[in-house]
């Protein structure tokens, strides 16, 4: 089905502006002008509330990356149990592919916006109110994303905590860098694609195996 020309105009306004802002930076007030819309209940027609508008970004972008992370863990899988490197690998390319196709693109800031209230361990949705961030996307989506980022912890080996705690950080620098590439293209001073998430692979792998600090 073809998306009505008013909910997209909706999606693309507040990608923006929540990637840009962050989350308690835009009002529905915001995204509406932005998007042009003169009805003050559009959002609520199109997404029923201002956490549905936000899954519905959310669920622009996360199917297919999740389906390509998918589709590169099968592949490694194949060959031998997937190395931590392959596993990072089908973790940042998806992420990768999609900023890199999408210019001007919003998504890994977006993402970087809404991670910034969540646990430091990130890697499974909050099992209560009091562990949850601002927004945590409600699509089922963010389950294979946790699953691949548990398995990557799983590498690391025990204590389970300090793994899953190592994880999370490696995902906020990977969103943080991305963004930042994002940033830096609409100046007009963005690095080569492939050299860059290149240097991101080899850099959070390295995160990852640096030996942990003993007190």
């Amino acid at each position: 089905m073809r998306m009505s020309t008013g909910r997209l105009a909706l999606l693309d306004a507040a990608e923006k502006l929540v990637a840009r802002r962050g989350i308690h930076g835009v009002s529905s007030r915001d995204v509406l002008k932005e998007a042009g819309q003169r009805n003050n209940s559009a959002i609520s027609y199109h997404f029923g509330s201002w956490h549905g508008l936000l899954d519905a970004i959310w669920s622009r972008h996360a199917p297919t990356i999740n389906t390509e992370r998918a589709a590169l863990v099968a592949a490694a899988e194949r060959d031998a149990p997937p190395t931590l490197d392959r596993l990072v690998h089908a973790y940042v390319h998806p992420l990768a592919t999609q900023v890199h196709t999408s210019d001007p693109g919003y998504w890994a800031r977006f993402n970087e916006q809404w991670l910034a209230t969540a646990p430091l361990d990130a890697l499974s949705p909050p099992a209560s109110a009091a562990r949850g961030a601002d927004y945590y996307p409600s699509d089922e989506s963010l389950d294979v994303l946790s699953a691949l980022l548990v398995r990557i912890a799983d590498e690391l080996g025990p204590p389970e905590i300090a793994a899953r705690r190592r994880v999370g950080l490696m995902v906020r620098f990977v969103i943080g860098a991305y963004a930042a590439y994002e940033r830096a293209r609409e100046d007009g001073d963005a690095p080569a694609p492939d050299l860059f998430e290149d240097e991101i692979i080899a850099l959070a792998c390295a995160m990852l195996r640096v030996p942990r600090v003993n007190r």
